[in-house]
């Protein structure tokens, strides 16, 4: 159990660097994309705004549930998810496969125009680090707690409420969320 919690703290020391770097990197990106942002928003329609704009909208997920695809016989478990999705940067907890606590941060996009209307849909990705895996999950969990990931995402969207599933080479997930 000691060193289970000695490698925990080497984790969460290490997600610190990880994230502090990814935060770091992504600043002068943000500041760039807002300035074309601000381009783009003078020459768009009313309508297209106010869809980039629900697009946009913070994300509060508080529910996911996955499964892996070599081995589906496991079914789909409950993963205990609580992450929030802003402004193209998402961060959360959740219980992985394993039964161990994991932490992920990184970046979230949408390759897909958004559009009006009560029910939309949207394809997209999401790239980060997370932590809670070992060698079991990839081969360089031995050397390093913190790991990278990507995801190909779809959602669906009504109203305020949002159903995505995430797909990462060897597990879906679906996820449950709200816009604010």
């Amino acid at each position: 159990m000691a060193g289970h919690r000695t490698a925990a703290r080497r984790g969460g020391r290490g997600f610190s660097v990880c994230a502090l770097v990814l935060l770091l990197a992504g600043l002068p990106m943000t500041a760039a994309a807002s300035e074309v942002n601000h381009v783009r928003r003078q020459s768009v329609s009313t309508d297209s705004i106010g869809a980039r704009r629900a697009a946009m909208r913070t994300r509060v997920y508080f529910g996911m549930w996955s499964t892996h695809i070599l081995d589906i016989n496991r079914g789909l478990g409950a993963n205990s998810l609580i992450a929030v999705a802003w402004r193209g940067w998402f961060g959360g907890t959740f219980i992985n496969s394993y039964g161990d606590r994991s932490v992920a941060i990184g970046v979230q996009r949408s390759l897909t125009p958004a559009r009006p209307g009560a029910v939309t849909t949207s394809l997209g990705y999401r790239a980060g680090v997370v932590t809670g895996y070992d060698e079991r999950l990839f081969g360089i969990g031995q050397i390093s707690p913190v790991l990278p990931f990507a995801q190909l995402t779809g959602s669906v969207d009504w109203r305020n409420l949002g159903c995505e599933l995430a797909y990462s080479g060897i597990v879906a997930s679906v996820m449950l969320n709200v816009r604010l």
